[in-house]
């Protein structure tokens, strides 16, 4: 777990170590501009502290401007943390922090409870819901339950 919240280079960096799971990308619209939402996949981690100390969870390609989400056109890397106590998501854009996500939720799962599948958007607001971190071949562990922006 985290004291404090990242700075953009942090999130930029660890975008670099990460890959993107291109099969689960999905793509949402809104008044003819779209927005598209791309996971990572995370390395083997030994242990939960290290998703507390925080991940790259996927990219967001942005199209639209001037929407509730407030974020500029262009890729945003979307990172989570747990900071002091409570989990928090970031949108890094040029190595620079440019919106901090509303809410972010976390799921722990059961081994054969929940089946990895696609992300979801949902336009008002653009809150993307079940984004698997941690699965078992087809099995998720660990997922994000809701990311709101």
């Amino acid at each position: 777990m985290r004291k404090e919240k990242p700075k953009g280079s942090e999130i930029a960096e660890k975008r670099k170590k990460v890959k993107l799971d291109t099969e689960r990308a999905i793509e949402g619209v809104k008044k003819g501009k779209k927005i598209k939402f791309t996971p990572t996949i995370l390395p083997k981690m030994n242990s939960v502290e290290e998703l507390e100390d925080g991940q790259v969870i996927g990219v967001l390609e942005n199209e639209i401007e001037g929407d509730e989400t407030d974020l500029p056109i262009g890729k945003h890397n979307i990172f989570i943390a747990k900071i002091d106590g409570e989990w928090k998501g970031f949108a890094e854009f040029n190595g620079e922090v440019v919106a901090e996500i509303e809410k972010v939720s976390i799921k722990k799962h059961h081994w054969g409870e929940k089946k990895r599948e696609k992300p979801q958007f949902k336009e008002e607001g653009w809150c993307l819901f079940n984004i698997c971190l941690v699965y078992v071949w087809i099995f998720c562990l660990v997922s994000v339950g809701v990311i709101c922006f």
